[in-house]
């Protein structure tokens, strides 16, 4: 984005122009318990909302949360919370594996992060490290696809019967997990699943998994969707043509020992991705990026999306808008650095694990995310508001304090680029949060240190 890009998108601001595992017995404790904490998040939430209502000013409150446990299906819940029961059937660990698997993640944990050269591309063919990435990386994977799948908008999979879906570098089938754990209205479709990955063992594990967690929560006359495993890399041709396409942390892992530049990356791989569509269908076409919420990964998506709209795709979530990414990590039209991602804090998540994490010496206190949602031959009116009274904003930041004018806010992404928000009406937004506000009149300040408009909420 240049200079008069930039000053055009603030004109346009200011001048507001159109733009089965336990005992029953315990498997009822479990659900009564997690009905009452549900019931009282619920009535909690209402009274916030409540009191957002009556303090508000400008701010029409909070339109959606990206991160709401509470929106999680009840079963889901359950299984997310006994997950190392159903792996530890499904991997037949004994009782020294179990005593080995911190160990194991940790290791597996240095070679993902800061000692990555050791780290073989096949490394999920081993079958010691294979149990570790099940037991701790797919389970915390698990706990944010799932969460951020079930607070998706409505629109955001519109798969009917006998649709194709393709997940790459499915590894043990984590996205498919997710999104049958997150959204039961897609249990009643009869899909076909192709998965993708370097490692048939991953693939089949995970296929095993998949059927004992699809097993707990059919219901009627559900069936489980067609899993076909495909071992082989990004490019490798399918039978049949998908009308969604996945992948989750894949191109981290792909990149991480490539200099070509990032935006060459991100065209090559859009073309890869979208290669897989029929190019001529008026069909609902959907592609769905996750990495890791890093700098580099965050400025491959925010890249990714720039070249997918070129491709006729528009943006569904997270953005509120169509324009150019104001967060696509450090440019010259971007000094501040500020990349797109979002995180939230994992008090909620299941206690087993969070144990695991702890005997690991891998506590986590924030679990961190980058994606986009983009969709083709759609109806435009979906994406974009074009209602000048209202401006929809996306927190892209924690709770931030102002000292220089004694105020406190959030950073936000919106279809007039990033601004500043400050917390007026109290409604204390989270990260990831949606809301919508009446447009401003006018722009008073600007924030010092990125340069961002600075408004009231």
């Amino acid at each position: 984005m240049n200079k008069n890009q930039q000053e055009k998108w603030y004109d346009n601001f200011s001048k507001t122009k159109n733009s089965s595992h336990k005992k029953n017995t315990n498997k009822s404790e479990q659900k009564t318990k997690i009905t009452k904490k549900n019931e009282s998040a619920k009535k909690s939430s209402s009274q916030k909302n409540y009191v957002s209502k009556q303090k508000k000013a400008d701010c029409d409150a909070i339109k959606n949360k990206m991160f709401n446990w509470e929106n999680v299906p009840i079963e889901s819940q359950q299984i997310l919370n006994t997950f190392n029961d159903i792996v530890s059937d499904i991997r037949n660990l004994n009782g020294k594996q179990k005593i080995q698997l911190p160990g194991l993640i940790k290791k597996l944990s240095h070679q993902l992060t800061d000692d990555r050269n050791s780290r073989r591309l096949g490394y999920m063919n081993d079958n010691s490290l294979l149990s570790a990435y099940i037991s701790y990386f797919m389970w915390w994977n698990l706990v944010r696809l799932t969460k951020l799948f079930s607070n998706l908008p409505k629109n955001a999979f519109q798969l009917n019967d006998k649709d194709v879906a393709l997940d790459i570098g499915s590894g043990p089938l984590t996205v498919p997990i997710a999104l049958w754990l997150a959204r039961p209205e897609l249990r009643n479709k009869k899909l076909t699943f192709y998965c993708m990955d370097l490692s048939q063992i991953a693939l089949t594990a995970g296929e095993e998994l998949y059927l004992s967690i699809a097993a707990k929560t059919i219901k009627n006359n559900q069936e489980p969707w067609k899993i076909i495993r495909i071992k082989g890399p990004l490019g490798t041709q399918l039978k049949q043509t998908p009308s969604l396409i996945t992948c989750a942390n894949v191109f981290n892992e792909i990149i991480q020992n490539i200099e070509m530049p990032a935006d060459f990356l991100a065209k090559k791989y859009t073309k890869e991705l979208t290669s897989y569509f029929d190019k001529d269908s008026t069909q609902n076409q959907t592609i769905l990026v996750i990495e890791p919420g890093d700098p580099h990964s965050a400025r491959l998506v925010s890249l990714m999306r720039d070249a997918f709209m070129r491709n006729g795709f528009l943006p569904i979530s997270p953005c509120t808008h169509s324009h150019s990414c104001p967060m696509e990590g450090r440019t010259t039209s971007n000094p501040s650095g500020k990349w797109c991602n979002f995180a939230f804090n994992t008090e909620d998540s299941p206690e087993e694990l969070k144990k695991l994490s702890s005997k690991a010496n891998l506590t986590k206190e924030r679990a961190v995310l980058s994606y986009v949602l983009m969709q083709k031959n759609i109806d435009k009116t979906i994406q974009t508001e074009e209602n000048t009274d209202y401006v929809e904003l996306r927190i892209t930041s924690d709770f931030i304090k102002l000292p220089e004018i004694h105020k406190s806010g959030y950073y936000c992404c919106s279809k007039f680029g990033l601004v500043l928000a400050i917390d007026k009406s109290n409604i204390h937004p989270s990260n990831g949060d949606l809301i919508r506000i009446k447009t401003p009149k006018k722009i008073d300040q600007k924030d010092k240190k990125t340069g961002a408009p600075i408004i009231d909420i």
